[in-house]
């Protein structure tokens, strides 16, 4: 083989490196998916409502999403910065048949407006938790639930908890 066979192949995978695995390093946050039990559990926490609209924070795979619009009837909206992860989740929400109620954008979860949200769900990292705290309190808007997934949010007091599955439901005053 050529060198330049080599080369190609070394840039495509310096290309990759920089495009999907790069960012993660400033973002910390590698995917690690929420198992069924706790997924229903987040949502049944938030006593989400048909039609009431579920922003999921770093959606990973979309499962939330597909949960809360298949088994609680919810408009559900992803936010993912992984763009193979986003391919993965509209492949599967395509897969559900759930286009019509769910969507995943591409896009850093700092950046993203949460007023219209009436249930926000996560799985995150506790610095990035802290981080979002005023987000929510100028953003959404009063009586929104917030389920976290093992982190808290350290100014706000929990309604709920559910030890075992390491879940705290918080609603914005």
């Amino acid at each position: 083989m050529s060198v330049w066979w080599y080369i190609g192949g070394g840039g495509i995978l310096a290309l990759l490196f920089f495009w999907w695995v790069f960012p993660f390093f400033f973002h910390g946050i590698p995917w690690q998916p929420t198992d069924m039990v706790r997924v229903r559990r987040m949502l049944e926490m938030a006593s989400v409502q048909p039609g009431e609209v579920v922003y999921d924070l770093g959606c990973g795979d979309g499962r939330i999403l597909i949960c809360a619009a298949r088994e609680f009837e919810a408009v559900a909206r992803g936010f993912e910065i992984n763009p193979w992860l986003v391919f993965l989740a509209r492949i599967r929400i395509q897969f559900a048949r759930l286009g019509h109620r769910v969507r995943v954008h591409l896009k850093d979860i700092h950046t993203v407006d949460l007023s219209k949200a009436d249930v926000v769900t996560m799985f995150l990292f506790q610095h990035v938790n802290d981080r979002l705290e005023d987000k929510f309190r100028r953003e959404l808007r009063s009586g929104a639930r917030i389920v976290s997934y093992v982190w808290i949010l350290k100014g706000w007091k929990p309604l709920d908890t559910d030890p075992v599955k390491r879940l705290y439901l918080y609603i914005k005053q």
